[in-house]
């Protein structure tokens, strides 16, 4: 049996709609993450009903169990009995047969849990375009700790919440991530490209021209890095190793100097002046500013005016 993670109706094919916590959809569509928390009871139903399977996606499935949980696991013809915890992932590659039969001990508990979901071809492609040679041999992994995945997926999961033009940069940074962790951890890779060891600085004044040039723009980490002439895979941790910033928290600091010097040296309104800083809702520009400000831009104004 072949089931495919990615489709509209598999959350609900797999527990009762109301478990489905949330369902975000990332790079139109290639990489998914679901946050399901359901009964033991409706897991025993749901399992019943998915045998031995093939997924058409790599999955990392993410542990959020509030104490230790038991389970049968068949992953790629070998069967294993888990003792499982929070801050566990399983990663289940595409193609590879795969069973899950939780214990029985509480039918009444319920458990949080995440399927982390990228196609295999997004993978390729950004492998490929970063040049890590093929073929990718991933690898079928019972229960381990990774909090690094856990992090990220907690990260995205709080994402949609940004209000902020910068919130993209944000978003392809931790998948950039995401798809490192995965391709140096549970793949076998036979050709693998470290990549630059650092920023020149040339590069590095480069990719900060083109932020400063284009603050007022939905600027995205494809093009800054292209700027900065390396790909987006290395970029962001290179340019934090340099900065002490991410991309995101560049551009946004960027965007409130930018900011502070219009409200200190002209008497443009604040929907101008958010609007000349990337922000297209000067609610957005406002709530941002206070957070990183302390105070909201109209009183930053009146405490610099002479």
């Amino acid at each position: 049996m072949t089931l495919d993670y990615g489709s509209a109706g598999y959350g609900h094919q797999l527990v009762a709609p109301p478990s489905l916590l949330s369902c975000i959809g990332l790079r139109n569509g290639q990489v998914k993450l679901l946050n399901f928390q359901a009964r033991l009871f409706d897991l025993w139903r749901s399992a019943d009903a998915v045998p031995l399977h093939r997924p058409k996606q790599h999955v990392v499935c993410l542990h959020h169990f509030d104490r230790p949980m038991k389970l049968d696991r068949n992953l790629d013809g070998r069967n294993r009995r888990e003792n499982t915890v929070k801050g566990d992932i399983a990663f289940l590659p595409a193609d590879a047969p795969a069973m899950l039969r939780f214990g029985r001990d509480d039918p009444e508990r319920v458990i949080s849990y995440s399927y982390f979901i990228f196609e295999p071809s997004y993978l390729a492609e950004l492998a490929l375009s970063n040049g890590i040679g093929g073929p990718l041999d991933f690898i079928p992994t019972f229960a381990i700790p990774d909090p690094f995945l856990h992090e990220i997926a907690d990260a995205l999961t709080s994402a949609p919440r940004i209000n902020d033009p910068a919130a993209n940069l944000f978003i392809e940074s931790l998948l950039n991530a995401a798809c490192a962790r995965i391709l140096h951890t549970y793949a076998q890779v036979r050709y693998w490209l470290s990549g630059p060891p650092r920023l020149t600085d040339d590069q590095l004044r480069k990719a900060i021209d083109y932020i400063h040039d284009h603050i007022g723009e939905a600027l995205d980490l494809g093009s800054i890095s292209r700027a900065a002439g390396l790909s987006a895979f290395h970029f962001a941790r290179l340019f934090k190793a340099a900065t002490g910033d991410s991309p995101f928290q560049f551009v946004t600091r960027t965007r409130m100097e930018r900011a502070k010097e219009l409200l200190r040296k002209t008497r443009l309104p604040i929907s101008d002046i958010a609007e000349r800083v990337g922000y297209q809702k000067p609610s957005h520009f406002s709530g941002r500013f206070r957070s990183v400000l302390g105070c909201s831009p109209d009183a930053y104004r009146k405490s610099t005016s002479v």
